[in-house]
């Protein structure tokens, strides 16, 4: 017979069996879910990390010459492809997820979680160049508003809204010159009638044309003259390109364009701020940059020619009229000026005895003026000098004597001197910003890209390419693990 006691001994048994039953399943549901739960953990850091290391991938020399941050796909080997991304992304990866790379191994060596990538796809991608140039141009205004912000441009917002109201950009000095000088050659005199004998009238046959005067022949000579040769003193540099190899001329891989959440940062605040990247990173006449293909590079992006010497003389060129406008703006409101023009007018006028020519003369005199006082002005902006933009009473340089009686051989012959300049108004480089400031978005944003290309491949990356370059994307990981899970994981990374 068994015993109370034994009774209960039995119905304890009973029962941690029945409590077994029910505790093993669950015990090993949970430790199940531990595992997927520390699958997914691992998951997230194996991925953060493996695109914390892409991004740590960025073009060192990109970085070092521009403050770039972009991964360049081709890595220094050749050709770019996002295949060679997936590749790194994929050894990173691995070495977090699979044991037998790690450093501290788990018991056994055995892999209780058995995480493989199984794919990696990029389902996005902004490229550099995408938008003709607009993630380039948003990661260099992300860089100089960090770097700066935007307070950094109120003097160049000063020199744009002087440079607008005033019209510089509308006048052509070398235009109305030669306008001038045409309407004096072309002009005719009235030959003086007689009585023919018969009642009628017949040209005098004894009258002999006035012989004009000419008080632009010098200034002529100075217009007709290269310029380059007349206001650079500094030896002019010979390089050229084949524009064919850069970005704005190349086709392109195209990407998917500006990030969702980038914005597109319009208005000349951003315009100015991008110029002034330029003027930071570019070299110039003044200042060029060492190891740069082109040695003009901010006058290559204001005029886009395929070599110095022509990018150099578009520029001068422009400057001039610039000059031109300004001080034919000045030399209007002058009355002093003006009343020595009137002047000179009518003597020359009296004495060639030809006081219709009178008008002529006076218009002559003045636009050979202005454009003797603006080639003056010229030379001291190449020289180094200072120039004020719009100048004020006493800043007016050369006398009348002075501007008809240059040559070339004057200007010429100042070569290398020390020159007299101001301490205030606006050097080459602020001129230059004068000229960025009408030069279009897209034109400045591709003969930039064009110029980072040409620098990084003369630094020794010969085939880089900024299509290649990628600045964001958005990737899809597929995961599989041994204990037959399979996972999916979209994440976007990329520079801010």
């Amino acid at each position: 017979m068994f015993s109370k006691q034994d009774y209960q001994k039995g119905a304890l048994s009973v029962y941690y069996a029945m409590m077994l039953a029910v505790m093993i399943p669950l015990i090993f549901t949970m430790m199940e879910g531990a595992r997927v739960n520390a699958m997914k953990m691992r998951m997230e850091c194996a991925v953060d990390l493996a695109m914390d290391s892409a991004l740590a991938e960025y073009n060192r020399e990109l970085f070092k010459q521009y403050d770039l941050l972009f991964i360049d796909t081709a890595y220094d080997k050749g050709r770019g492809s996002l295949d060679n991304t997936i590749a790194h992304m994929e050894d990173y990866l691995s070495y977090n997820l699979e044991t037998d790379k790690e450093v501290i191994f788990i018991g056994d060596h055995s892999d209780l979680l058995g995480l493989r990538s199984d794919d990696i796809e990029f389902t996005r991608v902004s490229r550099a160049t995408d938008g003709g140039g607009e993630v380039f141009r948003y990661m260099v205004l992300s860089y100089m508003l960090e770097k700066y912000g935007l307070a950094y441009i109120e003097d160049a917002k000063d020199l744009a809204g002087v440079s607008e109201t005033s019209g510089l950009f509308s006048g052509d000095i070398e235009e109305e010159e030669a306008e001038a000088q045409q309407e004096l050659d072309d002009y005719e005199f009235e030959v003086p009638q007689v009585d023919d004998g018969n009642g009628g009238k017949m040209d005098d046959p004894d009258w002999e044309e006035p012989e004009k005067e000419d008080p632009a022949a010098n200034v002529n000579q100075i217009r007709n003259t290269g310029i380059l040769g007349l206001v650079c003193s500094d030896e002019i540099s010979q390089q050229s390109i084949d524009p064919q190899k850069y970005a704005m001329q190349r086709d392109l891989v195209a990407g998917d364009g500006m990030c969702e959440g980038w914005d597109e940062r319009k208005g000349t605040d951003y315009e100015l701020m991008f110029n002034e990247y330029i003027m930071d990173k570019c070299g110039n006449y003044r200042s060029p940059k060492e190891g740069s293909l082109l040695r003009y590079e901010t006058e290559y992006i204001i005029s886009g020619k395929d070599n110095d010497v022509d990018n150099l003389k578009a520029v001068v060129h422009r400057l001039l009229l610039i000059r031109g406008t300004a001080n034919s703006i000045y030399f209007f409101t002058d009355v002093e000026l003006m009343s020595e023009a009137a002047t000179l007018a009518s003597s020359l006028a009296a004495l060639s005895a030809t006081p219709e020519l009178e008008p002529i003369y006076k218009a002559l005199i003045i636009a050979a003026w202005i454009y003797a006082e603006s080639m003056n002005d010229l030379k001291e902006i190449m020289g180094g000098g200072r120039v004020p933009l719009l100048k004020k009473t006493g800043e007016w340089k050369l006398s009348i004597e002075n501007a008809l009686g240059l040559t070339a051989g004057d200007i010429e012959g100042s070569k290398g001197e020390v020159r007299d300049t101001a301490d205030t108004g606006l050097d080459y480089g602020q001129y230059l910003r004068l000229l960025l400031f009408v030069t279009s978005k897209e034109d400045r944003v591709g003969r930039l890209m064009n110029v980072v290309e040409m620098d990084l491949r003369k630094a020794g990356y010969e085939n880089f390419k900024l299509d290649e370059c990628i600045a964001a994307a958005t990737v899809q990981f597929t995961f599989h693990s041994t204990y037959g899970y399979d996972f999916f994981m979209e994440r976007s990374f990329g520079y801010e």
